[in-house]
């Protein structure tokens, strides 16, 4: 089942076409259609039913009430063998040591930086840096994780942090004679020999990058600048497992300094 299709406004979740309300859908909820249709007269006029699915749940939508759901990047980024069977569940969602794991958008990151699947990098993780893998995903844990932790995923590839190799965002940001300052340009110049994995603000029901949210981690990979002081990023979210495009106002206001939290990760080690 690929084609998905997403609520535009809060949506009536009904037992049967124009039935009893189960429930309300969320704006932007994704559901999965069945395929599954039916045209129903109500008060002289003719609506038309479908059939969905929703978090593991089947009833019915008033088909006004969705439009298709269209992705310029349709495919997922890194393998994940393990994810949870809910399609409505956030890709990152995955099951680790018997337990399903929500905060794994670091190790994510990681794995898409070094080209392995995720459980190929978890067991690369637990080898290097066993302190952090027991006390971020062993057994039933699932913390949230910061820099020290990502950094030490990085060290499953080789990277060595207080060199070249790995920078924080804000050192990778500033100048000799200017100091600190964001531009596009600047942003351009950084990503031609590294990636930037900054932490940003997500919706916590469609993954989103947002001004205010759930702290993420995503993986900053092209920039266009456009205009003064704008343009176009290309990034990687886990949230989605897929690459995203956004405004550079967007994806700046999703960062929300002052703090301006990540690492700059060398593309080609060795170079």
């Amino acid at each position: 089942m690929t084609a998905r299709k997403w609520t535009i406004t809060y949506t009536p979740f009904k037992s049967a076409p124009d039935g009893a309300k189960i429930k309300d859908l969320p704006i932007r909820a994704v559901v999965f259609p069945t395929g599954e249709e039916q045209e129903v007269e109500t008060d002289g006029k003719i609506t038309r039913w479908e059939k969905v699915i929703y978090k593991g749940q089947t009833a019915w939508v008033h088909s006004a009430y969705m439009e298709d759901l269209v992705e310029r990047f349709p495919e997922y980024e890194v393998e994940i063998p393990t994810a949870t069977e809910d399609e409505s569940d956030a890709a990152q969602y995955m099951i680790l040591n018997g337990d399903v794991k929500y905060n794994m958008c670091g190790q994510l990151c990681a794995a898409f930086i070094g080209g392995d699947d995720i459980l190929t990098f978890v067991d690369k993780w637990k080898e290097t840096s066993p302190v952090y893998y027991n006390w971020a995903i062993g057994g039933n844990k699932d913390e949230p994780t910061g820099i020290d932790t990502l950094a030490s995923m990085l060290k499953v590839y080789g990277y060595r942090t207080n060199t070249d190799q790995v920078l924080t965002f804000i050192a990778g940001m500033t100048d000799s004679v200017i100091g600190l300052k964001l531009s596009p340009g600047r942003f351009q110049r950084m990503l031609e020999n590294y990636y930037l994995i900054a932490a940003v603000k997500i919706d916590a029901v469609t993954g989103k990058l947002r001004g205010q949210g759930v702290g993420h981690w995503v993986v900053l990979d092209k920039i266009q600048p456009e205009g003064i002081n704008g343009g176009w990023v290309e990034l990687y979210n886990p949230f989605p497992n897929k690459r995203q495009e956004y405004s550079y106002d967007e994806f700046i206001e999703s960062c929300g300094g002052p703090y301006w939290l990540g690492l700059w990760v060398k593309r080609h080690l060795g170079e």
